[in-house]
C-alpha cells in the first residue's frame, strides 16, 4: 500500500514537472509575457511623446491641458492590462474609465488629472517598456539555446553549425566569464546536449508560468485597488 502510495507520488511529480509542456495554458502565459513587449513600446511612445509635448508647451499654458490629456490616456492603460487578463490569462477583471463624451471637457480633464489612479497607470506604462524589452529579450535567447539543443542530434554533423560560441568576456564582478565555445562531434555527445535541452526547455516553461503569474498577480493587484 505505500509503495503504491509512493508510486502515485512520483508519478504526480514527474506528471506536474513535464506537463507544463503540453498545458495550455503554459504557452498562453507565455503569449502574455510576449505581448509586453510590443505594448511597451506603445505605452513609451505614446506617453513620451504627449509629455514631452506638453512641458514643452506648458510656458504657453497650451501645455497644461495636453498633460491632462496624457493623464486620461493614462486610464485606457488599465482597460488594455484588464482586456489582457481576461482574454488571455481567463482572470476576472475589469476596469472602465470616465467616458469624454458623457463629460463636458474642462470637467474630464479635470477629473484625470487629481485622479492618483491615472498617476500609477502612467508608472505602469513606462514599467512595461523596461520588463517588456527585458522579457522579450531572456525568451528569444531562452528559445534559441533550446531548440538548438534539443536539434542536436540531428543537426551536429552540419558544416557550419555552432551550438554556443561566445566572443570576448563578461565582468560579473565576482567572476569573469571568458570566451567560450560548444564543439559537438559524436552523437553521444549530441543526445547528452539534447538531454539539457529537454532540460532547460522545462525549467523554462516553468519560469515562464511564474513569471508570468507574478505580473498578472501584481497587474490584477493594482486595477483592484484602484477600480
Amino acid at each position: 500500500m505505500q509503495n503504491s502510495s509512493t508510486s502515485r507520488t512520483k508519478q504526480s511529480l514527474l506528471t506536474r514537472t513535464l506537463g507544463v509542456a503540453v498545458d495550455s495554458q503554459t504557452y498562453k502565459n507565455l503569449l502574455y509575457l510576449l505581448l509586453r513587449f510590443p505594448l511597451g513600446i506603445a505605452y513609451l511612445t505614446v506617453f513620451v511623446t504627449g509629455l514631452a509635448l506638453g512641458v514643452s508647451l506648458v510656458p504657453l499654458l497650451v501645455g497644461i491641458p495636453i498633460l491632462a490629456g496624457v493623464l486620461a490616456v493614462a486610464g485606457y492603460v488599465g482597460v488594455v492590462e484588464a482586456t489582457l487578463l481576461r482574454r488571455v490569462l481567463g482572470r476576472d477583471v475589469s476596469w472602465s474609465t470616465v467616458d469624454p463624451n458623457e463629460t463636458p471637457m474642462v470637467p474630464y480633464l479635470k477629473q484625470a488629472a487629481t485622479d492618483p489612479t491615472n498617476y500609477l497607470l502612467l508608472i505602469l506604462a513606462f514599467v512595461s517598456f523596461v520588463t517588456g524589452n527585458a522579457l522579450f529579450i531572456a525568451l528569444v535567447m531562452w528559445f534559441a539555446l533550446s531548440v538548438s539543443f534539443l536539434t542536436a542530434p540531428a543537426i551536429y554533423r552540419i558544416d557550419g553549425v555552432q551550438f554556443f560560441n561566445f566572443q570576448g568576456s563578461i565582468d560579473l564582478g565576482v567572476v569573469t566569464v571568458n570566451e567560450q565555445q560548444l564543439v559537438i562531434n559524436t552523437l553521444p555527445e549530441a543526445l547528452l546536449v539534447s538531454l539539457i535541452g529537454i532540460v532547460l526547455t522545462v525549467v523554462g516553461l516553468h519560469l515562464v508560468n511564474l513569471t508570468a503569474r507574478v505580473y498578472a498577480d501584481v497587474t490584477e493587484s493594482l486595477l483592484s485597488s484602484s477600480g
